[in-house]
C-alpha cells in the first residue's frame, strides 16, 4: 500500500509525540506523568498547573503557572499565578528540552501577597526539577497557538515560478537532472555518467544512448527528456557502475518496494527544469468536500481541486499555489491570499483539511507560521570538532547586495566576511575561521551581516541558524525550520523552498543547491500532527533536497527512508540535526530522570506502552499499513466527538483537574463546564461577566485553553476514547527503542 501525503502527516503526529508520556485511560493525578502536580516547601504545600509558554527568544523560554499554596494549617488553599523564564537546550532524544536557569518575573498571590517572591521561588526551583525532560512538540504547538494572533513573524521575499507541471493517470516516476546533464568518464569503459543528479544514468557513447536504472533493470532513451522504454540489451559495462554506485551509497536505484512485482515499469519522467509530477489511479476521483463548493481528487496524494462555481482546478506545490481551467493546459500561480473563499470552509478534519496550513488566514497558516520560527536549541561544546570539504581550492562568489561572498565547491555554506574571517554552519552549528581551510572552531557570535545574506542566494538557509549565547565551555545555538528549507511567503503561508532556481556547481562532483520542487512538498498543521513539513514521493526523486539539515549532497549521503517508490523526510523534533553531533558534544542532560518517568510510564498503562512501541517498530520497518491505520486513529477520533477547534476552545471536559489557568493579568481563572471563566478572588471562585470572553484576557485564556486541549490531543497517541486532560507541556518521554 502507498503511503499518501495524508497518512504520512497522521504518522509524523503520532512518531513525533511517540515516546512523549501520555495518559491513556484516566484523567491526570498528581504524578510526574501529568498536571496539576504537587510538592511541598517549608510546610506549605503546593499544586501546580500546566505552564502556559508565551514567548521563546535566543533560547530563554517565558512561561505562566497557576499555583495554589496551602499554608500549614490553613482552612483552604490560595490561589496565584508565577511567570518564569528559563533557559532550553535540546536533549539527546531529540524529541525532549531541558529547562534551567529558571528565575521569576513576577508573581501574584492575593491571599498571601508578603509571601508571594517566597512561593514564586519554590515553584521556580521544582519547574527546574520537572523541567529536565519537557516535550519540544508540545511547547511548539503551545506557543503555535497563543502567539498566532499576536506575533507575525518575519516574511521573505520568495520567488513563485510555475514549476513543469506533469499529469499521469498511470503509475509514473520523476528523474530530476541538475541542468543540461553533466557527463564525467567511467574508468574501465566507453560510458559517461551524469553527474548532476541522484539518479544512476549512463550514456554510452557507442551508440548515442542514455541508461537509466530503474525496477530492478534499465530503460533507454535517445534523448535526457525523451521517450524512455525497457532496455533489450543494456551493455555489459553498465554492471560494474551499478556496483560502484551500490557500494558508494549516494545514488536511488528506484529498486521495487519489498514483495512487489517488477513486472510493470513506470512512465519515466526525466526533466533537467524543476518539475513537479501528479500522479493520480486513473481518471481524476473528484469528490465533493463538506460545506463548499469544491472538489477534492481523492485518488492522489497530491492535493488536486476543482473549484465548482468557478470551473478551475487548483493545486497546491510545496505551499504554492497554482490554477487552471484545463488540466492539459498551462497553469498560473495564485497567491495564497487570493483563493476563493471557499477553501477556508474545508473541514478540518476532512481528506483535504491538510491544505489549511496553505491557505492565508486560517488558523492552521498562523499556526503554521509561528511554528517555522520556533527553533530547535542545543548547548554545544566549544571543542566540538568542525571541517569543510572543497571541490579543488576553496572558490567564493559575491553575494549580491552586501560585502560577503560564500563558497560555491562545497556543500557546507561557508562565508566569508573579510581575508581572514569565515564562517561555516556545520550540523546546525556556526564555526569560524581565519582561513577558508580552517582549523574550524565553534563560533559564540556571528556577525549581523550575515543575517543580510538575501533568499537570492544558495547559502540563504544558514541564515536560520544562530547563536543565542555561550559559556567558557558551551555556546547556545539554534535553527528554525528554514533550515531544512521552509520560507514564510508575504501571503502569511508557510512555503517550502525560496522559489529560486539556484545554479549548481559542477566540477569533478556535483554540489546540489536547495530546490524548491520535484518533491511532493506539503506543508500541514492540524488538531492531530500540529506543524508537519512532509516530502512524500510516491512517484520517485531525483535531485535529492541535499542541503543544510537534510545533509544530503555531494560525497554525503542523505537522510531519508526509502521504501521502494515511497520517499519520506520530514521536520520534525525526530530529525533534530543536533543528534548528529553525539552526547560528547552536547550538555548532560538527568538521564535517570528520563528513565524513571519511562518506567512509570510503562508500568502505569502497559497497553499503551505496549502500542506505541508496537507501532514505532511498524514505523521503524517502514509499514506503509502503519500509516493508513494511524490516519484512520486520527478519523476515528474525530468522529467520536467534536474534536473541532471551536469545541477545544470552550471545552473543559477533557481538562479534568488541569482546568486552572494564569491570565495574563496575573490573576488565576478556573475553565468552568459551561466554558465560561471563573476567577479566583478573596479565596473564593467567582464566575465573570459577558463582557470579559470578548476581552483580550478572555480571548487569551480562551486561547491558552485550545493549546492545553490541543496538545493534550496530540499527547494521547491519537487514539479515540482516550482522555487527554494532562497533555501538552508534559514532562517525562524522549525514549527511542
Amino acid at each position: 500500500m502507498k503511503m499518501t501525503l495524508r497518512s504520512l502527516f497522521a504518522l509524523i503526529a503520532f512518531c513525533t509525540l511517540l515516546t512523549v508520556t501520555a495518559e491513556a485511560q484516566q484523567p491526570p493525578a498528581s504524578t510526574p506523568q501529568g498536571w496539576p502536580r504537587s510538592f511541598t516547601n517549608n510546610g506549605t504545600s503546593f499544586t501546580v498547573y500546566q505552564p502556559q509558554a508565551t514567548s521563546l527568544d535566543h533560547g530563554v523560554l517565558s512561561f505562566r503557572m497557576a499555583v495554589s499554596a496551602t499554608p500549614q494549617g490553613a482552612a483552604a488553599p490560595g490561589f496565584g499565578t508565577v511567570k518564569l523564564t528559563g533557559i532550553i537546550t535540546s536533549n539527546p532524544d531529540g524529541m525532549t528540552v531541558a529547562l534551567n536557569e529558571v528565575a521569576v518575573v513576577k508573581a501574584t498571590f492575593p491571599s498571601f501577597p508578603d509571601q508571594a517572591m517566597n512561593y514564586a521561588q519554590a515553584v521556580a526551583a521544582q519547574s527546574q526539577v520537572w523541567g529536565q525532560s519537557l516535550s519540544q512538540q508540545a511547547i511548539q504547538a503551545n506557543l503555535a497557538v497563543t502567539q498566532a494572533e499576536s506575533k507575525k513573524p518575519k516574511a521573505v521575499a520568495v520567488q513563485n515560478p510555475v514549476p513543469k507541471i506533469i499529469l499521469s493517470q498511470t503509475p509514473a516516476i520523476l528523474v530530476l537532472v541538475d541542468g543540461q546533464p553533466a557527463l564525467r568518464p567511467v574508468a574501465g569503459s566507453t560510458l559517461l555518467r551524469v553527474i548532476n543528479t541522484q539518479s544512476l544514468i549512463a550514456l554510452d557513447q557507442s551508440s548515442g544512448t542514455f541508461y537509466l536504472r530503474i525496477n530492478g533493470g534499465w530503460v533507454q532513451s535517445s534523448q535526457i527528456s525523451g521517450t524512455w522504454t525497457p532496455a533489450v540489451n543494456p551493455p555489459d559495462a553498465l554492471a560494474p557502475l551499478l556496483q560502484q554506485a551500490t557500494t558508494a551509497g549516494n545514488v536511488q536505484l528506484y529498486n521495487p518496494q519489498q514483495g512487489a512485482s517488477s513486472a510493470t515499469t513506470p512512465t519515466v519522467y526525466v526533466s533537467t527544469v524543476p518539475t513537479e509530477l501528479i500522479v493520480t489511479q486513473g481518471a481524476p476521483d473528484f469528490q465533493p468536500v463538506s460545506g463548499t463548493q469544491l472538489l477534492h481528487a481523492a485518488n492522489t496524494s497530491s492535493s488536486l481541486f476543482m473549484d465548482v462555481a468557478k470551473q478551475t482546478y487548483y493545486l497546491v506545490i510545496s505551499g504554492r499555489w497554482f490554477s487552471t481551467q484545463n488540466l492539459s493546459g498551462a497553469w498560473q500561480y495564485v497567491p495564497a491570499n487570493q483563493l476563493p473563499a471557499d477553501f477556508t470552509n474545508i473541514p478540518e478534519n476532512a481528506p483535504a483539511g491538510t491544505v489549511l496550513a496553505s491557505v492565508s488566514g486560517t488558523k492552521q497558516a498562523q499556526e503554521a507560521a509561528i511554528s517555522s520560527s520556533v527553533p530547535q536549541t542545543a548547548r554545544i561544546a566549544r571543542s566540538s570538532p568542525g571541517s569543510v570539504t572543497y571541490d579543488g581550492a576553496p572558490q567564493f562568489s559575491k553575494i549580491s547586495g552586501t560585502e560577503l561572498s560564500y563558497a560555491v565547491n562545497t556543500a557546507t555554506p561557508v562565508v566569508k566576511v573579510s581575508t581572514s574571517r569565515y564562517y561555516a554552519v556545520i550540523n546546525g552549528v556556526w564555526f569560524k575561521a581565519a582561513s577558508p581551510s580552517g582549523p574550524w572552531s565553534v563560533a559564540d557570535t556571528v556577525p549581523a551581516s550575515i543575517y543580510t545574506i538575501p533568499p537570492s542566494c544558495p547559502v540563504y538557509y544558514a541564515t536560520s541558524v544562530s547563536v543565542f549565547g555561550s559559556t567558557p565551555d558551551f555556546v547556545t545555538v539554534g535553527y528554525t525550520p528554514g533550515y531544512y528549507g521552509t520560507c514564510l511567503s508575504p501571503e502569511g503561508v508557510v512555503v517550502f523552498g525560496t522559489g529560486y532556481n539556484y545554479v549548481p556547481y559542477i566540477g569533478s562532483a556535483w554540489i546540489a543547491p536547495p530546490l524548491t520542487y520535484g518533491f511532493g512538498a506539503g506543508i500541514a498543521c492540524g488538531l492531530a500532527t500540529g506543524f508537519a513539513v512532509g516530502l512524500a514521493f510516491d512517484h520517485g526523486w531525483g535531485c535529492a533536497p541535499g542541503w543544510g539539515g537534510w545533509g544530503g549532497g555531494w560525497n554525503d549521503s542523505p537522510n531519508n527512508s526509502f521504501n521502494g517508490n515511497t520517499i519520506n523526510r520530514t521536520y520534525n523534533t525526530q530529525n533534530n540535526v543536533y543528534n548528529r553531533w553525539g552526547n560528547n558534544n552536547l550538555s548532560n542532560v538527568n538521564r535517570q530522570q528520563l528513565q524513571q518517568d519511562r518506567q512509570n510510564f510503562d508500568q502505569n498503562h502497559p497497553q499503551a506502552s505496549s502500542d506505541m512501541n508496537r507501532a514505532e517498530q511498524n514505523y521503524k520497518e517502514d509499514h506503509p499499513q502503519a500509516a493508513q491505520d494511524l490516519h484512520q486513529d486520527a478519523q476515528r477520533a474525530t468522529e467520536n466527538g467534536d474534536f473541532s477547534r471551536e469545541s477545544l476552545s470552550h471545552d473543559s471536559s477533557h481538562l479534568g483537574d488541569n482546568n486552572v489557568f494564569a491570565g495574563r493579568d496575573g490573576n488565576a481563572y478556573r475553565s468552568s463546564p459551561d466554558g465560561a471563566w471563573q476567577q479566583h478572588n478573596n479565596s473564593e471562585w467567582h464566575n465573570t461577566d459577558n463582557s470579559f470572553s470578548h476581552g483580550d484576557v478572555g480571548r487569551d485564556l480562551d486561547n491558552q485553553r485550545f493549546a492545553r486541549n490541543a496538545g493534550g490531543f496530540r499527547d494521547s497517541g491519537i487514539g479515540g476514547g482516550r482522555s487527554f486532560g494532562g497533555g501538552g507541556f508534559r514532562g517525562g518521554g524522549g525514549f527511542r527503542r
